[in-house]
């Protein structure tokens, strides 16, 4: 049964490939993208055992049928990725925006593990005073404190990073020199 189904795939590929290719180009205007879909339907029909149809004009129709759906899901799919790109705007990124990313990824990185590190109550008053920008005043109303203690941890805080970032800014500033 295999053999007698790729030898009919075979004679189907013989007599339909090159009109096939042809019809799918005046859907992707393209004719190795073309090839490509012609191609695939072949290989679907041979990997998933389909069954084409004995009769000529049958097995003909259904080709046709198989390539015109594919090449429209290849337009379709071409205009869902260009509509994207223009909805995003997405521009080529410069070497110099990909080593800005990597610079400024690790420095909040290590100013994240930094912030990890310091004493639980510095940690808080860091976070939501630096990093999610609450005032003082609301910071001392959630913990129940007065604003002269959020105060001091934030200065402690300053303290305690200065220290534990120092080494990691030298070498971020020898390194910008060699660039600069």
């Amino acid at each position: 049964m295999r053999a007698n189904l790729e030898v009919h795939i075979k004679e189907l590929f013989d007599q339909y490939f090159l009109s096939l290719v042809e019809f799918s180009w005046h859907f992707v205007k393209c004719r190795d993208t073309a090839l490509d879909i012609v191609q695939d339907i072949f290989a679907k029909i041979l990997d998933k055992r389909l069954e084409v149809p004995q009769n000529g004009t049958s097995a003909k129709s259904y080709l046709y049928r198989s390539v015109k759906n594919a090449s429209l899901n290849y337009v379709r799919h071409i205009k869902i990725i260009e509509n994207y790109s223009r909805a995003t705007s997405f521009n080529e990124v410069s070497d110099e925006d990909v080593v800005d990313a990597m610079i400024n990824a690790e420095i909040l990185s290590q100013l994240y593990f930094a912030i990890q590190s310091l004493p639980k109550g510095c940690q808080e008053v860091c976070r939501l005073t630096y990093l999610e920008g609450k005032s003082n005043s609301e910071v001392a109303e959630l913990f129940g404190v007065s604003i002269n203690t959020i105060k001091t941890q934030k200065k402690r805080s300053l303290e305690l990073l200065r220290a534990r970032l120092s080494p990691t800014l030298v070498l971020l500033k020898n390194i910008l020199l060699i660039f600069l």
